[in-house]
């Protein structure tokens, strides 16, 4: 008798243990199988500064060198010898200084004074039944031409960006990634 009540307490302390470290990093996983039921992609969640995103297990959560970065993540297999990743994912948040449109606007055009930026598109778009502004631009680093994909729309006085970058060779090829972690992240989770 004693040593099935050991035996449970010691299950029950190892079921609250894994529990509390995968709270106490904010980390989830689940598997999401396609149609087929053959192909199981496991999707990894992580929340930081009220932004909780879900992503693909192939992306890892990786460091911004933006000051408004509030969660980065980065395509494992994308990560260069100098541990930087080439195709990413940040979620930035700026404080709102005047109208949501102007400080946006102002935005853009600050980049544009820059040669190796090229704004491809820009517009209105509808992300979740909410409102939202994307740019689409290129840019050339050190002989490195990346696209970009920019999603704008604005909480209370705070203005989110979510920003995906990528050579132009793997833009596409990532794209379903990106709608994928855009259409599920959430604002004030």
């Amino acid at each position: 008798m004693k040593k099935n009540i050991i035996c449970g307490v010691i299950i029950i302390v190892a079921i609250v243990c894994v529990f509390g470290y995968l709270i106490m990093n904010n980390v989830s996983t689940a598997d999401l199988t396609g149609s087929s039921g053959d192909n199981a992609t496991k999707m990894l969640s992580s929340s930081k500064g009220g932004v909780m995103v879900q992503y693909p297990s192939e992306w890892v959560l990786s460091e911004s060198t933006s000051n408004s970065s509030v969660i980065a993540l980065a395509k494992s297999d994308s990560i260069d010898s100098s541990k930087v990743g080439q195709v990413t994912i940040n979620v930035e948040k700026q404080p709102i200084e005047g109208s949501f449109d102007s400080f946006i606007n102002k935005t853009y055009t600050a980049m544009q004074h820059d040669s190796s930026f090229n704004l491809t598109s820009s517009g209105q778009v509808l992300i979740n039944d909410k409102n939202a502004t994307e740019y689409v631009y290129t840019s050339d680093v050190d002989g490195v031409v990346k696209e970009h994909k920019a999603i704008w729309f604005d909480k209370g006085d705070q203005a989110y960006v979510v920003l995906y970058s990528a050579p132009i060779d793997k833009f596409n090829e990532n794209l379903n990634s990106f709608n994928y972690i855009l259409e599920n992240m959430q604002i004030g989770a």
